[in-house]
């Protein structure tokens, strides 16, 4: 027969209680909690890979996925660069052997020519031939790749071009340990020997600089970091400079961010500056390209043909398909205008 104990219990202790409550026991955490660590955890793996995901979005085919993609991404490149985590990957990178080689500031020795001697005329671009096609490079970051493939494949129509692209994603000219611009610069134009080339940086370089003696200068806003900054591209441009090619240097478009497009501002100043003293250099506004007429931004306007187009992607930095071949297109048209001006 089954007994019953009456028997009074002593009262469980507090903490027995609250565990008892909560349905769960020692060692284990609540679902919410451990849903919780997992977001956190795959946010900060994404923030780290940032470069690595955007690179690979980025070679993706043309089209509506490769957008969204993007779109998606490139606001967490931008996170991971501003905190600094994208450098655990470069220090993960580092320790397994599998880091990018970065070279010096500039692959020249001694003190780098900042203005250009007084001798040196401008060149005059030939008229091309199907038999002798005008030899066009198109180098820069991800801002300028779309534009490249749109140039391409304007360009690839037409037997009076070779073109070629060169774009690396989240590099610029402000971290040569990452990807060293000027040497892969030098060895492009060996290999290519373009007559006109379109160049683009400076949507990766708004952060810390460290100058040749070794001190760092934080951002566009510090005179030191606008002065080291020149010193490379000066740099760059004389890397670029031969006999018979003509250089456009692409400024930077309008940001959406009114913070980012202050310091968009500064570098172009640097490139205007820098060109204006290099007859062999151009530099090219694309504020009121695919800014409004005063240059500031605009998500959408007219196109040649009157019809609106999206000019941007959603991140408020890149350019859509729309812009990019609305650019391209001033490309080709600056190309004609130099061979105009050199048939006189």
């Amino acid at each position: 027969m089954a007994t019953t104990d009456l028997r009074p219990r002593a009262p469980d202790p507090p903490a027995r209680r609250a565990r008892r409550r909560a349905g769960s026991r020692r060692g284990e955490q609540s679902a919410g909690r451990v849903l919780v660590t997992m977001l956190v955890a795959l946010a900060l793996a994404a923030l780290v890979n940032a470069d690595a995901l955007v690179d690979r979005a980025d070679r993706k085919p043309l089209g509506s996925s490769r957008d969204r993609s993007l779109a998606i991404w490139h606001p967490v490149q931008d996170i991971g660069h501003l905190t600094q985590l994208t450098r655990l990957r470069d220090l993960g990178d580092w320790m397994a052997g599998n880091e990018d080689e970065g070279g010096a500031v500039v692959p020249v020795a001694g003190d780098v020519t900042t203005t250009a001697p007084a001798t040196i005329e401008r060149p005059v671009l030939r008229v091309p031939t199907a038999e002798q096609p005008l030899r066009v490079l198109i180098a820069g970051d991800s801002i300028l790749r779309d534009a490249g493939d749109a140039f391409l494949d304007i360009a690839g129509a037409s037997p009076l071009f070779e073109t070629a692209l060169h774009y690396e994603n989240a590099t610029g000219l402000t971290r040569p340990d990452f990807y060293d611009w000027p040497a892969a610069l030098a060895e492009d134009m060996t290999a290519h020997r373009p007559e006109v080339a379109f160049i683009m940086f400076g949507g990766n370089d708004s952060q810390g600089i460290v100058a040749p003696d070794g001190a760092t200068y934080p951002g566009p806003s510090d005179p030191g970091w606008r002065t080291e900054y020149a010193r490379r591209v000066g740099a760059v441009m004389d890397i670029l400079r031969a006999d018979d090619r003509i250089v456009y240097w692409i400024g930077l478009p309008p940001m959406r961010d009114s913070g980012f497009d202050r310091r968009a501002e500064v570098m172009n100043d640097i490139y205007r500056e820098a060109a204006a003293t290099r007859p062999w250099v151009t530099y090219l506004d694309t504020r009121p390209i695919v800014g409004d007429a005063d240059g500031h931004y605009v998500d959408r306007k007219p196109n040649e043909a009157g019809d609106l187009v999206d000019l941007r992607q959603r991140d408020g930095v890149h350019l859509s398909t729309g812009g990019a071949d609305h650019l391209a297109r001033v490309l080709l048209r600056r190309i004609d205008e130099e061979i105009r001006a050199g048939k006189g």
